[in-house]
């Protein structure tokens, strides 16, 4: 007897379950996004020189990275993430771009090396600089986006 009752209603409970399902896990009404992180755009740029004669510098690998430490009680994990990597132009100038995670206070090393030697004009020094963000810097954002922010950082390398 209970066989016979649910089988003429099988076809239907099927059939509603699946226009139900259809219509709230599809993507037919426009929904807004409700998940995801915010993000935000930075940009380093700036000319590498020489720090004596003043010209520009070519071929000077530039690399941002960020380091992060995460501490958990008696351990200390640091994480050091490379953002981006750009080599300098013709006349020194680099331009990176890159997102992340906003905080309030963003702090990226910028790092010039030499990859050519005396090729382009000296055998120069690693230098390494600090360009700090904060909130404040970023402009024109909206939602999940918090904007852009812009650092020039010049280098001047010494030789070696």
């Amino acid at each position: 007897m209970k066989r016979f009752i649910l089988k003429p209603y099988d076809k239907i409970i099927i059939t509603l379950l699946t226009i139900i399902g259809s219509l709230t896990g599809c993507d037919y009404i426009n929904t807004p996004v409700e998940y995801g992180s915010p993000y935000a755009d930075y940009e380093i740029k700036g000319t590498v020189t020489d720090s004596i004669s003043s010209t520009p510098v070519q071929h000077v690998r530039v690399t941002v990275t960020q380091n992060r430490t995460f501490g958990r009680h008696d351990s200390v994990l640091v994480s050091i993430d490379t953002l981006a990597v750009k080599e300098t132009d013709s006349t020194g100038k680099y331009d990176i771009l890159f997102q992340t995670y906003p905080l309030e206070v963003q702090v990226f090393e910028v790092k010039a090396e030499d990859i050519n030697g005396p090729a382009n004009g000296g055998d120069f020094a690693p230098l390494q600089k600090n360009a700090q963000f904060t909130d404040s810097d970023l402009s024109g954002g909206k939602g999940w986006d918090k904007g852009k922010a812009v650092k020039i950082i010049d280098m001047k390398l010494k030789k070696k």
